[in-house]
């Protein structure tokens, strides 16, 4: 079965950093408890976070960036969400998009 030209599928992500609802506990440690998020119709809402299954220290491996790995449970199913301890620190989440989707999204300053 040939792909359709714009299936998305794990090649292509981006790192889209997210407005986050969060707990800091006295110790420093961070817990992610909701964030803004579109809809299919652009309208952005609420979505919270049911549990945190785990935290893991990893790098992004995209950019490299140094932080902790949220494995998330989020209506149901198991997303992982990216927190930066480099300045400026930050939440990210990776989204799966289409090639021509990461091309626009990374295209430098000047590129036509």
């Amino acid at each position: 079965m040939a792909k359709q030209k714009n299936d998305i599928t794990n090649k292509f992500t981006i790192r889209v950093p997210l407005k986050m609802v969060q707990l800091t506990e006295q110790d420093g440690s961070t817990w992610p408890i909701a964030f803004y998020w579109p809809d299919v119709d652009g309208i952005i809402s609420e979505v919270r976070i049911d549990n945190v299954k785990s935290i893991v220290a990893q790098a992004e491996q995209k950019s490299g960036t140094v932080g902790d790995r949220y494995e998330c449970e989020i209506e149901g199913k198991t997303e992982y969400i990216y927190y930066t301890k480099l300045t400026p620190r930050k939440w990210m989440k990776i989204v799966p998009v289409t090639e021509q989707e990461y091309n626009a999204y990374y295209k430098l300053p000047g590129e036509g």
